[in-house]
């Protein structure tokens, strides 16, 4: 699933195709100019990285290295996680000889940063490239006092919602913990007077598709001795699947969950997302009910609005029949223009006139606007751009 979120409060009538003028694109220092095809692989199998293991993995993976002490640990974690160390170089407190011998067992990441899109409204795209040649995107967005980042979770996605770029060629595969985790590293070393604040699984792929290895990026980043991040600061959006928000019930670390819903009747949300699958509106929500009764968090319901697809009044009403009594929060997200997708953004009244009935049948309804459009970074956008795809798809 992949739909970036913006900032609370009306959309305005942007034009979608704005970005003829936006801002260049900025490609990352020391960066190759042209992209490389995705099936071009290392003619050897490459290093394990650091970045893939867990918190506690460290002890473990030093134990045969030679030189290396218990507390070598605690500082290579350090470097690599809190202080996002890209050279053994930079590790100054272990010794030349202990860094020689981690380099040859060792990357330090995964992925490098090839380049990013600044929209003029301070949306910052950043396309990484993996170590098999695969191209991956993340998306930092400003709101106010906050700055948002969304992460990745596969190389594409199965779920092809129609509105959606991120689905148009399918999925190519999971990311590991550590290139999930390396997004949230590259965000940071751009960061600059605008700090992240928060961190949204909502990019490229359906992370319950990819779920331990997601779960496993969640706990690195919640960490202490991680990155620090709060679980409340930490949000998986999802299509929600029964069985896999069984298991997120499970799980101790308590962040936000929200639900890829979109549309409140179960053969038109099939119809929109015609890679879900089953869909059971009624057993997702009884499912989500297991996770706030765990966590105290209620879900929240995000609904891409599409001119005159899913922006009618009689569905604001049913969506709020089908919410009635639940602890949901909705957040309506007016539809970013997407190349090779046949659709229309609603116009800002209908979006309104939707959140309004939500709100007088007691929804809590929040309007996030769409960020980015200048520049075409949300929704898997930037990522087929770079890699030349052509030809427009019918969404119909």
């Amino acid at each position: 699933m992949s739909a970036a979120p913006g900032v609370r409060g009306a959309s305005g009538d942007d034009d979608a195709h704005a970005q003829d003028d936006a801002p260049p694109a900025h490609d990352a220092p020391g960066a190759p100019a042209d992209v490389p095809r995705a099936d071009v692989t290392p003619d050897a199998a490459p290093l394990p990285a650091l970045t893939d293991l867990p918190v506690d993995g460290y002890e473990a993976a030093l134990s045969d290295v030679r030189g290396a002490r218990p507390f070598h640990a605690r500082n290579l974690r350090r470097w690599v996680l809190q202080r996002g160390a890209t050279s053994w170089d930079a590790m100054t407190d272990l010794s030349k000889a202990l860094r020689g011998e981690l380099a040859r067992r060792f990357r330090i990441r995964r992925g490098e940063l090839l380049r990013t899109h600044e929209s003029r409204d301070g949306t910052v795209g950043l396309l990484t490239r993996l170590d098999d040649g695969r191209l991956i995107e993340s998306v930092s967005i400003p709101d106010g006092g906050r700055r948002t980042l969304c992460i990745s979770s596969q190389v594409g996605c199965a779920v092809a919602c129609r509105f959606c770029a991120s689905g148009l060629d399918g999925v190519e595969r999971n990311l590991s913990a550590g290139e999930i985790v390396e997004q949230v590293l590259l965000a940071r070393d751009l960061d600059g007077d605008h700090p992240l604040t928060n961190y949204v699984f909502m990019g490229s792929g359906e992370p319950t598709h990819n779920l331990a290895n997601v779960l496993a990026a969640i706990r690195v980043m919640n960490a202490d001795d991680g990155l620090g991040i709060g679980a409340r600061r930490i949000t998986v959006s999802t299509v929600g699947h029964p069985a896999a928000l069984e298991k997120l019930a499970d799980e101790p670390i308590a962040f936000n969950l929200a639900l890829s819903l979109h549309v409140p009747g179960d053969d038109a949300r099939r119809a929109l997302m015609p890679g879900l699958g089953s869909s059971d509106l009624v057993a997702t929500l009884d499912a989500a009910q297991k996770r706030f009764d765990a966590t105290g968090r209620r879900l929240t319901a995000e609904v891409v609005l599409l001119d005159r697809v899913n922006d009618a009044p009689a569905q604001a009403d049913e969506l709020a029949r089908l919410l009635h009594g639940r602890p949901v929060a909705v957040n309506l997200i007016p539809w970013n223009p997407v190349d090779g997708v046949e659709l229309r953004a609603p116009r800002p009244e209908r979006v309104e006139a939707f959140a309004e009935r939500l709100r007088k049948a007691g929804v809590t309804t929040t309007v996030r606007r769409p960020r980015g459009r200048d520049v075409g970074v949300a929704c898997g956008q930037l990522r087929r751009r770079a890699q030349g795809a052509g030809g427009r798809r019918d969404a119909r």
